[in-house]
């Protein structure tokens, strides 16, 4: 079997067909990419890359890290605060 990256006779491939040597040296970049992003990115409660983020790269001098980002909901329609004093001004009457 070769392997789909490097083209090497392979006795194990990985479910995407690369060889354990190509799928190793992916995984390290993958996280030092990851680790990139966090450094230029990641604000603590605000913007938050997890380990097994997805990265999509093309062609341009970069990729997209998914990240989670922090949505509050203080004084809008989804407000749980708000909500939560409706139900006990109601439990209150």
């Amino acid at each position: 079997m070769l392997c789909s990256n490097c083209n090497q006779d392979a006795e194990v491939l990985a479910d995407d067909g690369r060889c354990v040597d190509c799928r190793i040296e992916s995984e390290e970049r993958r996280f030092e990419i990851i680790e990139l992003a966090r450094e230029q990115r990641q604000e603590e409660g605000f913007v938050e890359i997890d380990d097994d983020a997805r990265l999509s790269e093309g062609n341009d001098n970069g990729c997209y890290v998914g990240a989670w980002v922090w949505v509050n909901f203080a004084d809008t329609k989804f407000d749980k605060e708000m909500e939560e004093k409706s139900e006990n001004e109601i439990a209150q009457h």
